[in-house]
């Protein structure tokens, strides 16, 4: 039963992990954006946007990411990868996929030059767009050793315990 309770425990410990990597991230684009948009920092509407827009955009961020976090939570956890290198690179990664999904040729419509709307290949022609999304990968990757990367793998040594065997 101690290694049922390992692997439920490290779960909650997995979601926490992924609550504040999508947090973190969004908070770093929208940080960004505000700089980018002339927010002077102590600005009481900039405040109030932050407080709104942080958790809204991490509730995107978290549905967007979740299967390509999956296969990298899955990957650190087996191997019981706990540096923060691996962590942040395989959030930089999971950024990578995202904007391979949301940007690789996505049928969208628009508004055009003529009457109506016409469709268009949604494309990143900026860079600095695509940076600032791996940027957000690789902050929500080491938010997330910092909550649950630096104890990968734990469960596994608890886990592998027969129940008369004491603990080391």
């Amino acid at each position: 039963m101690n290694g049922v309770l390992a692997i439920i425990f490290r779960l909650a410990v997995v979601l926490l992990g992924y609550i504040g990597a999508s947090l973190a991230s969004s908070a770093f684009i929208n940080i960004l954006a505000l700089g980018a948009l002339g927010a002077e920092p102590g600005d009481p509407i900039a405040t109030a946007s932050l407080v709104f827009m942080i958790p809204f955009m991490a509730l995107f961020m978290a549905y967007f990411a979740f299967f390509p976090a999956l296969l990298v939570i899955f990957f650190t956890e087996y191997l019981g990868k706990r540096d923060w290198l691996t962590h942040a690179l395989g959030g930089g990664g999971v950024a990578l996929v995202v904007i391979g999904f949301a940007f690789g040729g996505a049928d969208v419509w628009r508004e055009g030059p003529g009457e109506g709307f016409e469709p268009y290949w949604l494309s990143l022609d900026d860079p600095r767009m695509a940076l600032l999304l791996v940027g957000a990968g690789l902050i929500g990757g080491i938010a997330y050793w910092l909550i649950a990367g630096r104890s990968a793998g734990n469960w596994r040594q608890n886990a592998d315990l027969p129940p008369s065997a004491p603990a080391p």
